[in-house]
């Protein structure tokens, strides 16, 4: 076959596996997206960030493989790879994984659950103990207030006895 056909046989195969790169690429923000909600705002953001680092990605690619030269069958094999990554693998790899992630993330969960319980226990106990403690200190105090405001009472009433018989 003729050199120049292969090249070009080349750069569209390399546009077709562009294609299917960047839709992984957005599978994996749509993963992100399942495991932790985000609002539309971040999301509109997301794509916005992704669409700009795609359309350089896609610059740099037809810069290295064709001198920069934009054409159009290599726009089409990169749709090309993302409708045929979309229809085979894509559903399936998300839900899969988002899946898997979800189960991870609640098992870890538990898991932290399950070693904190035992703390949270002796921090309950604790805190009874300190509650019990705090509360005979506060009784403590209360009675010393009540006796000395007796004391000062019964002072005032013996100093006055004392200055009525001088």
């Amino acid at each position: 076959m003729n050199d120049a056909i292969m090249v070009e046989l080349r750069f569209f195969g390399t546009s077709v596996l562009w294609g299917a790169l960047l839709l992984i690429i957005y599978d994996a923000l749509r993963i992100l997206r399942r495991i932790i909600i985000h609002s539309s705002l971040i999301v509109a953001i997301e794509d916005l960030i992704y669409w700009v680092i795609s359309g350089l990605l896609i610059f740099h690619m037809m810069y290295q493989q064709n001198n920069g030269i934009i054409r159009g069958f290599a726009i089409l094999a990169i749709l090309l790879g993302m409708i045929f990554y979309h229809y085979t693998i894509s559903e399936i790899a998300v839900g899969t994984v988002s899946g898997l992630l979800n189960q991870i993330i609640n098992l870890i969960g538990r898991l932290i659950a399950l070693i904190f319980k035992p703390v949270r226990f002796l921090c309950r106990k604790i805190k009874r103990i300190f509650s019990w403690i705090f509360n005979k200190i506060k009784k403590f105090i209360r009675f010393l207030l009540k006796s000395l405001k007796k004391v000062k009472k019964s002072g005032k009433i013996a100093v006055s006895e004392n200055e009525k018989g001088d």
